[in-house]
């Protein structure tokens, strides 16, 4: 085992010095906060146009198993291209493999280089990693044959934690998607109004609004590409629901919701005031418990969540320390906790209190707000409903306070109003529908966590020589 710089086994790009135009639509640039530990996502990165996407391209054009690193404030922090169709955002440089792309990836996340960079990073406000060190990081070498088997371990343990956290966004979609198209959208209102129309849009109500009628129109388009949920909706138009639950069937859930509207008194609920005929109105203070009392006795040692873990997508917190309590926001078992401060909100931090025993309490800062189940409104229910774009801009709208400071104030949950069945039917086989993505999603997490022990146990060893690898097998380095 040896060593090579950094510039002898790759090319450092850096990226240019200067803040770009966004823009609403166009291409992916990628900025510090865009670089976390494994494969780059593109989903949520700013925009730039052609012009500024070509100005920043004229440096570095990514390929698959290049790793990008950020330079300055987050400093060090890296990810392997996969998808190639961005450009880099100043703070960040590429590093361009000439060996196995893996192995240098696993190489610049080990300890042995980690303590390279925090030494020698510069800069007494913000740090900065320059060039320079970049290029002159020591990078532990083996054999070939060596380097490839570290390589394919570290992309297995990799691969299997990329595709937990992948399915965990999946069934966050799904459960987001049911969700809106419910209670936001009321497809299955309209469903039902377009079954007794017949799916003729002249003969819906003479008295719905346009509003409701354009809806209409995109939903039937909808039912036009899926005709077997035509058929359905005919061959059961108007049935009477089952009044217990559990003689219902999933697939009939149709019945449960009515096919009429009517208006309300609140113009900014529903669709321009018009909710499901039968439904109530109700304001998120009264269907839910926001803050709820909860009691922590000063200096008890509990768990903590600091809002550097909860997660800006899904809903499971990364890291969870104890500490003795002294104050802060306290919460329960399948409590969901809200961001209440900026930029947090707005980058959508919200979690899912998933590490508590039924009687034990956590606490966390003051930046939460703290919501937790009512009656027959379930924490799936709660957690989608906090992902819910209007209702997270109704939140944005109540912040007060200095620019970079400001705070979501409690009286904003009397005045943003939910329209919810009078009968729990449909609440309930929400639930029974989203139950279970929340429970998969927290299955990946613990098994993401235990594959993530496992790796950052077992590499560092391997990069540094203290494990070796013989005939594929890893076997203790015997003691000189």
């Amino acid at each position: 085992m040896g060593n090579d710089k950094l510039c002898d086994i790759a090319d450092v790009i850096d990226s240019l010095h200067k803040t770009p135009q966004y823009v609403t639509s166009g291409k992916p640039m990628v900025r510090v906060t865009d670089v976390k530990y494994g494969s780059i996502n593109l989903e949520k990165t700013f925009k730039v146009d052609e012009i500024v996407f070509d100005e920043f391209s004229k440096r570095y054009r990514p390929s698959k198993g290049d790793i990008i690193i950020t330079r300055v404030g987050s400093y060090g922090i890296t990810a392997l291209v996969e998808e190639t169709n961005f450009c880099l955002g100043q703070n960040t440089s590429a590093i361009v493999p000439k060996i196995n792309p893996r192995y240098l990836y696993l190489a610049i996340n080990s300890s042995f280089v980690k303590n390279q960079v925090e030494s020698l990073v510069g800069g007494s406000t913000q740090k900065t990693l320059s060039l320079k060190v970049i290029n002159g990081l020591l990078i532990p070498r083996f054999p070939e044959d060596v380097e490839e088997k570290i390589a394919n371990i570290g992309a297995r343990l990799d691969d299997k934690i990329q595709l937990n956290q992948q399915t965990n966004q999946t069934l966050e979609k799904m459960a987001q998607t049911l969700f809106k198209s419910w209670f936001v959208d009321f497809d299955p209102v309209f469903d039902n109004a377009l079954a007794k129309a017949d799916f003729n849009l002249e003969a819906l109500p003479s008295t719905w609004p346009a509003a409701l009628v354009q809806r209409a129109t995109l939903r039937l388009q909808v039912l036009q590409h899926n005709p077997g949920l035509q058929t359905k909706l005919t061959q059961h138009n108007l049935a009477e629901p089952e009044n217990n639950i559990e003689l219902a069937q999933a697939e009939n859930t149709h019945q449960h919701f009515p096919s009429e509207f009517e208006p309300t008194d609140a113009p900014s609920i529903g669709i321009n005031g018009w909710i499901p005929k039968g439904w109530e109105v109700v304001p998120v203070s009264k269907a839910i418990q926001v803050n709820p009392r909860t009691t922590l006795p000063k200096g008890t040692v509990a768990k903590f969540a600091d809002m550097k873990s909860i997660p800006t997508s899904g809903y499971m917190v990364d890291e969870i320390i104890k500490k003795e309590f002294s104050g802060g926001a306290k919460f329960k078992q399948y409590d969901v906790l809200l961001a209440r401060i900026t930029p947090c909100l707005q980058n959508g931090k919200t979690a899912l209190v998933d590490f508590l025993a039924d009687d034990e309490v956590g606490f966390g800062s003051t930046e939460f707000i703290v919501l937790r189940k009512n009656k027959s409104i379930s924490y799936p229910f709660i957690a989608c409903l906090a992902r819910e774009e209007n209702f997270r801009a109704h939140c944005m709208q109540s912040m007060v306070g200095s620019s970079g400071r400001q705070r979501v104030q409690n009286p904003c949950f009397n005045d943003y109003y939910l329209a919810l069945p009078e009968e729990s039917v449909v609440l309930n086989y929400f639930t029974e529908f989203a139950k279970p993505n929340f429970t998969k999603m927290m299955s990946n997490k613990l098994e993401t966590q235990s594959l993530t022990k496992i790796r950052e146990a077992l590499l560092p060893k391997l990069i540094s020589g203290e494990l070796q690898i013989t005939n594929a097998r890893i076997t203790e380095k015997e003691e000189c």
